[in-house]
């Protein structure tokens, strides 16, 4: 289920995911550095983008790996 009513646009996991996906496309990413880049380029809380990861790595679209975030 993707949520899309109720929710502010700003902090929506997809919205957050597809962010973070974007900068994963590349290159793998160190963890501390995926959060606070993040973070402060899309104005959000570091809670919102480790759920995003949380959700992300639920649905198996990254892999974390000596706390590097890869894309898989």
């Amino acid at each position: 289920m993707i949520p899309n009513t109720g929710c502010d646009p700003q902090i929506n996991v997809v919205r957050i995911g597809a962010h973070l996906l974007k900068s994963l496309f590349k290159e793998a990413r160190d963890v501390d550095e995926l959060l606070m880049n993040s973070s402060a380029e899309l104005g959000v809380s570091v809670d919102h983008i480790i759920l995003s990861l949380d959700w992300l790595f639920a649905i198996s679209a990254i892999k974390y790996s000596d706390n590097r975030i890869m894309k898989i």
